[in-house]
């Protein structure tokens, strides 16, 4: 591009503008003569622009004969810098599985802190107490095995202490059989989890529903010929206030891909 600022170029110029812009194609090279207003004086611009064919689409070759409009109504094909602008080039950025990984934990935190807000589901780390879950704890590997062991104690069924003479239900009595695991279940707060990603195991159930209070039992449904998941299993709490503080943090809370639905669990036969 070269710059002419000798105002005797502009013999042509009018009383309204500057002169039309001029091409001049000479073998492979177009020479485009324009005039702008620079740090207040007309100037001269002559740009030069090499010229290449390319073989494009038809719909895209059509383009150029489509009609113009506005300013551009009397310009010939192509673009006229006089009175178009080319945008900045918009570059397509695809998100990360890190990028992924990190919005999920600002999903969590975000979820986290309306919790905490509220006052109500509150997750607690049973072995510091913190505002997190025991699997992310940074003293699990420190206290978390003399908690687990003063847990166990906690959980062990201890035989009862009765008067000489009271009544002692038929299940416990000598010679009697025990209660079955169904009756068990039926008895002790349970809780059933569905939409259940099929590579759900019960390490990952165990982890998920544990922060909330002692878990007697958790049974997963799975297929018996390919070992998958069903989608839904029960867990059993010592205490019906663990089980409902389970049910009312984690219902409908997202975990994987999917948005987990717990309830109360229905006795067997109903």
């Amino acid at each position: 591009m070269t710059i002419d600022q000798q105002w005797g170029d502009m013999m042509d110029e009018t009383e309204f503008g500057y002169p039309p812009q001029q091409e001049i194609i000479e073998g492979d090279i177009k020479k485009i003569i324009s005039y702008e207003d620079r740090d207040e004086k007309v100037v001269k611009v002559t740009r030069f622009y090499k010229l290449t064919k390319l073989k494009v689409p038809k719909p895209i070759a059509d383009r150029k004969k489509w009609r113009k409009f506005g300013d551009c109504a009397s310009d010939g094909p192509g673009i006229n810098p006089a009175n178009s602008m080319v945008g900045d080039a918009v570059f397509l950025t695809l998100a990360t599985k890190k990028d992924q990984q990190e919005k999920k934990e600002d999903d969590v935190a975000e979820k986290m802190a309306k919790l905490k807000a509220s006052g109500q589901g509150m997750v607690v780390c049973r072995i510091c107490k913190g505002p997190h879950w025991t699997k992310q704890c940074p003293y699990k590997d420190t206290l978390g095995v003399a908690l687990d062991v003063q847990q166990e104690e906690a959980n062990a069924v201890k035989p009862p202490v009765r008067a000489p003479g009271a009544y002692v239900p038929p299940s416990i009595r000598k010679g009697e059989p025990q209660d079955s695991q169904t009756r068990q279940r039926d008895e002790n707060p349970t809780i059933r989890v569905s939409n259940l990603a099929e590579e759900t195991s019960e390490k990952d159930l165990q982890d998920l529903f544990k922060p909330f209070g002692p878990v007697s039992r958790i049974y997963l449904a799975k297929d018996k010929n390919t070992g998958i998941s069903k989608g839904f299993a029960y867990i059993t709490y010592n205490r019906r206030e663990s089980a409902e503080t389970a049910l009312q943090t984690l219902h409908r809370y997202r975990y994987g891909h999917l948005i987990l639905q717990v309830e109360w669990a229905k006795p067997s036969g109903s």
